[in-house]
C-alpha cells in the first residue's frame, strides 16, 4: 500500500536522514493509519486505505509547492494516488487502492528509466549525501557529474537499475492485487516495497564504488 516518490531536490548540506525522510512518511503514514482505521475503529478497506493515500497526495502537494518546480515523477504519482482513489470509491473495491500503489511504483520506475535515456540521473540526488559526506566531496561530484563521461555513464546505470526493479515490482504487485485478499496484500504490498528498496539501494551501493573512487581521485593532491 505504499507509493514511492521522487526525491526532491537535494540541496549541497542534505542529510541522509533528510533524504530519507520522505520515504518514511510514505511507508509509515499509510500503514498506520490503515491499522489503526481499519481493525481498531472497523473502518472499511477502501476508508482505510484511501485516508493513507491521500496523505501521501498531500505530502506530495507539499513537495511540489515548497521547491516550486514541476517534478515529472512526483506529479505522475500524484495522479495515480488521485486515480486510484476515485477508482476505490466508485468501485467500492479496496484491491483498486492497492493496485494503484504498485502503478505508482511502476510510473517511478517508467519515470526512471525515460530519465536514464535522455541522460538524467535522477537516483544521483538521494545518492549524494551517503556518497560525498563533506562539501569539498560534493563539489567534487557536481564537478564530475557536469564533465566526466564515465562519471555520468555509472550514474545512469544506477538510475537504469532503480526503474528496472520498480517497474518488475509493479508487475508482480499489480497481480498480486488482485488473487490475494487485502488484509493479507496490506501489508505483503509494503514488504514487497520495502524488499525492492532494500535490494535496489544495496546495488545502488554496488554501483557506486565507481563514482566514490571518482571523488576520492578528484580530491587528491595529484588531481589538483
Amino acid at each position: 500500500m505504499t507509493t514511492v516518490t521522487a526525491p526532491a531536490p537535494a540541496s549541497s548540506d542534505q542529510s541522509p536522514r533528510d533524504a530519507l525522510r520522505p520515504l518514511l512518511i510514505d511507508i509509515g503514514a499509510p500503514l498506520a493509519l490503515y491499522y489503526g482505521l481499519h481493525s481498531g475503529f472497523g473502518v472499511s478497506d477502501v476508508w482505510a486505505l484511501g485516508a493513507g493515500a491521500l496523505v501521501v497526495a498531500a505530502r506530495t502537494l507539499h513537495s511540489l509547492a515548497r521547491y516550486r518546480r514541476l517534478e515529472l515523477i512526483a506529479t505522475l504519482v500524484l495522479v495515480t494516488s488521485l486515480a486510484g482513489i476515485a477508482l476505490s470509491f466508485l468501485s467500492g473495491d479496496a484491491r483498486f487502492m492497492i493496485a494503484k500503489d504498485a502503478f505508482g511504483s511502476g510510473v517511478v520506475g517508467i519515470g526512471l528509466l525515460i530519465a536514464s535515456l535522455v541522460g538524467k540521473p535522477v537516483i544521483s540526488e538521494g545518492m549524494r549525501p551517503f556518497v560525498a559526506k563533506t562539501e569539498a566531496a560534493r563539489a567534487a561530484w557536481l564537478r564530475l557529474s557536469a564533465t566526466d563521461g564515465a562519471f555520468q555513464r555509472a550514474e545512469l546505470r544506477i538510475t537504469r537499475m532503480w526503474g528496472v526493479l520498480l517497474f518488475a515490482e509493479c508487475l508482480v504487485r499489480v497481480a498480486l492485487a488482485f488473487t490475494v485478499p487485502v488484509s493479507t496484500m496490506v501489508w505483503l504490498s509494503t514488504v514487497m516495497m520495502i524488499g525492492t528498496m532494500a535490494g535496489a539501494m544495496v546495488l545502488s551501493g554496488v554501483l557506486a564504488h565507481p563514482l566514490e573512487a571518482a571523488v576520492e581521485r578528484e580530491l587528491s593532491p595529484a588531481a589538483r
